[in-house]
């Protein structure tokens, strides 16, 4: 009988190992590609934080993250363990409470939740079972994995599911130096030729003087009595 306890006893603390093994967590439901995205916790625990992993990517590379959830802002550490080889981790994580809670949790979803859900994943106001991410990077990473994290029993935060999020990849070439680069093609634009200007019908105008005598009698005045003599 003994023997038979210790192996129920057994059987039940390797269940619970697996239950919060890495490899037993079962990918989550994701919209969105990594820069944004929407996110349900669908592991069936309740989580208190997420992660981004990138490899070869540098904590500098990174561009900017997304803060706008239930744990506010990232932190962002960088591991060298490997030269040539750096990993840049984005957490966004709940801190542990003196009496063992948690100061901030993403709930269970009570039933299938739409994607977007009328933006509801972007109101922290509201815990529904869904969380909003998103992160920046200037290189080409090789790798980039993205995991729920949950309470372990023991206070400690460890991977509670894996994600899949559309992440694109790009490569860049810079463009090619010849050492005698080929003549540059320049288009020659003959202008259209200037209008006619026509011919005004006055010449340069001036100013003159114009002086009136009023005669007081009927007597015809010619022009030439209202010139001087000529000296």
């Amino acid at each position: 009988m003994k023997t038979i306890k210790q192996s129920k006893w057994s059987a039940l603390a390797a269940s619970a190992l697996l239950a919060f093994a890495p490899g037993a967590s079962r990918a989550s439901i994701a919209y969105g590609s990594i820069n944004n995205f929407d996110t349900v916790n669908d592991t069936g625990h309740e989580c208190h934080g997420f992660e981004i992993e990138l490899e070869d990517c540098h904590s500098t590379d990174i561009t900017y993250t997304f803060d706008y959830n239930h744990y506010g802002t990232s932190k962002i550490t960088e591991d060298n363990s490997i030269p040539g080889h750096p990993k840049t981790i984005v957490r966004w994580a709940a801190k542990r409470n003196p009496d063992g809670t948690w100061s901030a949790y993403t709930a269970i979803p009570n039933g299938p939740i739409s994607p977007t859900n009328g933006h509801m994943f972007t109101n922290p106001s509201i815990n529904f079972g869904g969380e909003h991410f998103g992160v920046g990077y200037y290189v080409p990473v090789s790798v980039v994995r993205y995991r729920w994290l949950i309470d372990d029993g023991a206070g400690n935060l460890i991977n509670g599911g894996d994600v899949q999020v559309s992440t694109p990849t790009f490569t860049y070439y810079p463009p090619q130096v010849f050492a005698n680069p080929l003549p540059q093609v320049q288009a020659v634009i003959q202008p259209p030729p200037a209008p006619e200007v026509e011919p005004k019908e006055f010449g340069k105008p001036i100013w003159v003087k114009e002086i009136r005598t009023t005669s007081h009698n009927n007597q015809e005045v010619k022009l030439r009595d209202l010139l001087s003599d000529d000296p």
